[in-house]
Formats: structure tokens, C-alpha cells, sequence
């Protein structure tokens, strides 16, 4: 169980509120009551009751909680089986094993990537969820995102592997909001849903689902990954997309990475958000274009992705690793350390429709904040505060993570509550136990059927349906 919110004061800290009439204060308080910022100043310790916790944020660095745009939560299981050797691609492991997913193991999925978010500073995780094989298991990512204390959005999507003529389970999207009403999402988790698209489904399947959407008044979010199916792809489609009326501002794109000149003027004509992956892209897509997306007026956000590739939430640095691709690749003065941060912060926030609640830290918004010690040795000297923390930041420096006013990490350690199972360990034994049961029903139907053994140590994880096909990256 989540304890309750109590009011904090964070006193004593270098401020970056990634706001421009706040600004950088550094030696800031902050009072929090109800898990909602009251006041920011130097002398708010004048004025509170006995009553609030203190928080010492003396040699700190204060900033809001990181947002991340698109997470395949429930592949975190996959980390560590997926490689660069045949048959161990993210795809081949992804459908080997995706179908043998039990309600629990999509609940400690969940929880386990986002312990992983707390651990690396993030408050707010889009849960893509491209592998809903039934009502249990949407509502198991849901209670899980709950359960964690983060902020976020679960986006209901499709069977891995579904054929291209079914849609998404729409009447069970439709019968979220009965099942899960507002007074149960405890104002941090709203909805929306993951589509497959043009790309990959006929019409009147593409169709339907962009029109449940809409009339529900849900956000759309879909992999714009035509190129990872499509030889000699110079462009995106997106001017298709376009005539076809499915681009606009409830419309969030992933990856983008071939987009051309006419993709990006039309993202940038009708609103259409795009959250990147730089970390999976790099390594099995091309180079994301940010500069160019950034210098056209897109909406640009980042992401994790998955844990499967493997990655980690280690979001600093990502971004530094993002400053120094797009000055060997572009040269361009846009991509800078602080409007890295922003990427990773208001500007994701924007993105998921967030940015009056979180993503930068002044009264009235919810208290999601990093807490990193700026006296660790890594971060010392130091000119420009923002500049340290993105050329030389490391998730180590993370000292305090508070999430609509909890406290989820504190000294460098994850808090946990109410005796509650260690998600890191129930994730493990549920990773082994899906292999198992993978591979036991692989030896039941034969040959053609997916090769696996549980790990043990002395082997590689290797699943290997014959039918497998690898076109690209994570989708």
C-alpha cells in the first residue's frame, strides 16, 4: 500500500524549475501540501506548522520529475534475453514469449519498470501497452501503475503478433472509465490507446479504431515504423496520413526516424506530437532527427522505449549521449543541455496533455521532483548547473524522488511499504517461470514450435520460432 501523502518542505535547494518566470533560485524552499506545490521562495521555513516533514535539500539540485512518452512496460521481463546474436533479436524473443504472458506476470512487468523509472527520476511513464491479450490484463497494468505512485497514461493496444483485419478490444476500451472511474486513479493515470495504423491494418480496421477514439475522446498513439517494413523507404507517408485525416494533436507518433522534408512540415502543420527513443533508435533504426523536428516547431518528447533492448532509465545520460549525435550529425546550436531538460521534462508533459499538472515545478502543480547531489564527485566543480547534470550526471546522483507528494526514493534508496513484495525480485522469478512455460509448450507443439529453456547460467536465451522475422527495432 502507498502511504499518504504528508506536506513537505524542501528547503535549501538549488532550484531548476525549467519555468521561465521562476526561473533557477539556488536557495529555494518549496512547501508542499496534499501532494500540491504551495509556495517557492528562500523563506517559506518563516511560515509552517511543526506538522510538515523537512526535507534538507542542502548541496542539492532540485528539478521536476522526468516524463517519459512511450514504455513498453510489460516486455520489461524480457531484459537480459534479448542480444545481437541470430534468433536473439527483440523481435524473435518478443513473439516467442509474449503469448505465454500470465495476468502476473504483466502486473510485476509493470511494476518492475517502473521501480526502474523511480530509480532513474521518473514521475511520469506512457505505458504503450502492445501486448493486452484480455480485460485482466489491462486492468493489471493499470493497478500496477497505481500501485507504483507514478504519474502517467496506460494506452490500450493489441495482442503482439495480432493479425492485421481485428481491431483492438474497443468495447473493453470503451469500459475502462466504467471500471476505472476517477475516484480510483487517484488523479494520476488517464487513458488513451495504441494503434497499429495504416501501416499495418486495412482500413476499416484503422478506421474504426481512429473513430472509437476520437468519439471516446482518447489520445492516439501509434509506431510510425513503415521503413522497418518497407525496402528502399525514403520517407515516413506522413503527408498519406494527412489526406487521410488521421494526423492532429490527439496523435502521438513514435520514432519518426526516416522522416523526410514533407513528413516533418506535416507534424509540424497539424500539431502531431512525437516522442522519440533515441537510445533503441541509435542502435537499430538511424539517427533520430531532433534537430530537424525541433527547428520545424514539432512537438518532441523522449523515451525509454523498453527495458527488453536492454536499456536503462538512466535519462541523463540519454541526453548527453543526444548532444553529442546531433553535433556530429547536424552541427546545430538547438540541442542544448537545457533544452535537453526540457525534452525530458515540460516538454513531455505537453506532450501526454500534462503540462498544467507537472513537468516544471511552480505553485498550484503537483509535486513531482528530483532531489540530486550536486556535491558527488562527479558533479564538482561545477559553472552551469544544468550543464553538469547533463554533461556529467549520473542516475547515482539521484538522492530523493517525491511523486504527487510521496516520498518513493530517499537517500539513494527506494522506499518500500506496507511489507509489500520486492518487485525487482517477483520480477525475476516471474521472467523464469515464462520461459519455462514457454518453452514447455514449445516441446508440446513440436519442432516449428519456439525453442526455449529457462536460463540457468550456462546458456544463452535464445528463443527461435521458424517463423521470426526481424524488420528493425522495438515495436
Amino acid at each position: 500500500m502507498l502511504p499518504q501523502r504528508t506536506d513537505l518542505l524542501i528547503t535549501k535547494t538549488h532550484l531548476i524549475s525549467m519555468d521561465s518566470a521562476v526561473g533557477d533560485l539556488p536557495h529555494a524552499d518549496i512547501l508542499v501540501r496534499d501532494g500540491r506545490i504551495i509556495e517557492i521562495g528562500p523563506h517559506a521555513t518563516d511560515r509552517v506548522p511543526g506538522d510538515v516533514q523537512l526535507v534538507d535539500g542542502t548541496g542539492t539540485v532540485t528539478l521536476p520529475g522526468f516524463v517519459d512518452t512511450h514504455w513498453h512496460l510489460w516486455n520489461s521481463l524480457l531484459r537480459g534475453m534479448v542480444g545481437d546474436r541470430p534468433g536473439n533479436d527483440y523481435f524473435t524473443v518478443k513473439r516467442a514469449l509474449a503469448p505465454h504472458f500470465e495476468v502476473a506476470d504483466f502486473y510485476w512487468a509493470a511494476r518492475f519498470g517502473l521501480a526502474e523509472a523511480i530509480s532513474g527520476g521518473i514521475t511520469t511513464v506512457h505505458n504503450f501497452d502492445h501486448n493486452v491479450r484480455g480485460p485482466h490484463d489491462a486492468d493489471a497494468n493499470i493497478q500496477a501503475h497505481l500501485d507504483s505512485g507514478l504519474r502517467g497514461r496506460f494506452s490500450y493496444g493489441f495482442p503482439d503478433s495480432a493479425e492485421p483485419g481485428t481491431t483492438n478490444d474497443l468495447h473493453d476500451l470503451a469500459d475502462l472509465r466504467t471500471r476505472w472511474p476517477e475516484n480510483r486513479l487517484d488523479g494520476r493515470l488517464d487513458f488513451g490507446i495504441a494503434v497499429r495504423g495504416p501501416y499495418r491494418t486495412p482500413p476499416r480496421v484503422y478506421e474504426r479504431e481512429w473513430e472509437t477514439a476520437r468519439s471516446l475522446g482518447l489520445p492516439i498513439t501509434m509506431h510510425c515504423d513503415r521503413c522497418l517494413r518497407e525496402d528502399d523507404c525514403r520517407g515516413c507517408g506522413l503527408v498519406r496520413l494527412e489526406e487521410l485525416g488521421l494526423m492532429g494533436e490527439d496523435l502521438q507518433l513514435i520514432h519518426v526516424v526516416h522522416a523526410d522534408e514533407q513528413d516533418i512540415r506535416a507534424l509540424a502543420r497539424t500539431g502531431t506530437r512525437v516522442s522519440l527513443s533515441p537510445m533503441t533508435e541509435l542502435r537499430t533504426m538511424g539517427f533520430p532527427k531532433i534537430t530537424e523536428l525541433l527547428e520545424a516547431g514539432v512537438q518532441v518528447s523522449l523515451s525509454l522505449d523498453t527495458l527488453a533492448m536492454p536499456t536503462s532509465a538512466d535519462v541523463l545520460g540519454h541526453l548527453r549521449t543526444i548532444i553529442s549525435v546531433e553535433a556530429a550529425r547536424t552541427g546545430s546550436g538547438v540541442i542544448t543541455p537545457r533544452r535537453m531538460l526540457e525534452l525530458a521534462t515540460i516538454d513531455g508533459a505537453r506532450d501526454l496533455g500534462l503540462q498544467e499538472v507537472t513537468g516544471s515545478l511552480i505553485p498550484g502543480k503537483r509535486a513531482d521532483f528530483v532531489l540530486l547531489r550536486s556535491s558527488d564527485i562527479n558533479l564538482v566543480p561545477s559553472g552551469d548547473p544544468v550543464e553538469a547534470l547533463v554533461y556529467t550526471g549520473q542516475i547515482d546522483n539521484i538522492d530523493t524522488v517525491i511523486a504527487d507528494g510521496r516520498i518513493l526514493k530517499r537517500h539513494g534508496r527506494l522506499r518500500s511499504f506496507g511489507g509489500e513484495q520486492d518487485p525487482v525480485t517477483v520480477a525475476a522469478a516471474r521472467r523464469d517461470a515464462l520461459v519455462r512455460r514457454a518453452a514447455a509448450e514449445g516441446n508440446r507443439n513440436g519442432p516449428a514450435a519456439a525453442s526455449i529453456a529457462p536460463f540457468d547460467g550456462t546458456q544463452s536465451r535464445s528463443p527461435t520460432p521458424a517463423n521470426a522475422q526481424s524488420p528493425g527495432g522495438p515495436i
